[in-house]
């Protein structure tokens, strides 16, 4: 079995005496036989009522006991490095040493939210590109807002889903935080565009893909020519070419966004794909 840790997180302390006392008394209520013998034990201490000292402000850690102390408690990488930055926080002699600490802390909690969030977001990240609808319920929910009726959401989408998965889309949406509920009631967007970048997981993309891609070809059939537009060529190029035409698609996928993202009067959601990909040739 691995270390307990205490219920609360060593990120929430100002004062690591504090975290080294709550440390002890929950192993101690844990464990009675847990004494502070025994704790200096298992931080390494030869002298038994050092960490006894330390806890009540009768003595510092040295920057040599600081990840003997560390190491000792199993802490993990970000942990570590909090608890130097704090141990320099609370020993800082000086003004200037104490805000370079408070300093290092918050980098370190910069670093641990960020990684929590991802982490938490991971999965609702990846449904939101598991179905083509949960973007364009976004969209929908961008341009008119959101107050709840939920076959009304359903009859904007195009082709038409039920009122059940357009509210599971906006479950998830406000799960993955792209959209939030407002003062008023209403939902809307928690930020004006999004994109795929590099953290989205690339199978969620491929099914993403995919489902758009049978989209435009089911359009083909389903729309009049005057509402979509298809188009292609056929070309013949080198590694070279392809690797400028991706670059020259990069670049206006970006000013596509742009002109939607100043359109102030926008009252339809497109599906806009790029498709360039291998029909012959050498391999």
């Amino acid at each position: 079995m691995g270390e307990k840790k205490p219920s609360k997180k060593i990120f929430e302390y100002l004062d690591y005496r504090e975290f080294l006392k709550d440390y002890y008394n929950q192993k101690k209520e844990a464990n009675p036989a847990f004494s502070l013998r025994v704790f200096s034990d298992k931080i390494g201490f030869k002298a038994k009522d050092f960490i006894s000292r330390v806890m009540n402000g009768d003595k510092n850690l040295s920057s040599q006991s600081i990840p003997k102390v560390a190491s000792g408690l199993r802490l993990g990488k970000h942990e570590t490095e909090f608890f130097i930055a704090l141990v320099k926080f609370n020993q800082a002699e000086t003004t200037e040493e104490r805000n370079s600490a408070f300093g290092e802390m918050q980098a370190v909690l910069k670093v641990v939210r960020f990684a929590e969030k991802q982490h938490l977001l991971g999965h609702a990240q990846y449904m939101v590109y598991s179905h083509w609808r949960h973007l364009t319920i976004r969209s929908l929910i961008g341009m008119y807002g959101f107050d709840g009726d939920y076959e009304a959401l359903a009859r904007r989408v195009h082709p038409r889903i039920t009122a059940e998965e357009a509210k599971a889309s906006v479950k998830l949406l406000e799960d993955c935080m792209l959209i939030k509920k407002g003062k008023n009631g209403k939902y809307v967007l928690t930020e004006n565009a999004i994109t795929t970048g590099d953290r989205t997981s690339k199978l969620a993309l491929r099914g993403f893909h995919q489902d758009c891609l049978k989209l435009a070809a089911d359009s083909i059939d389903r729309d009049p020519p005057g509402t979509r537009h298809i188009s292609g060529l056929t070309l013949g190029i080198s590694q070279e070419g392809y690797e400028r035409i991706v670059e020259r698609i990069n670049a206006f996928r970006k000013e596509i966004a742009l002109i939607a993202e100043e359109d102030e009067n926008s009252d339809k959601v497109f599906q806009l794909q790029f498709a360039l990909f291998p029909v012959g040739g050498k391999g």
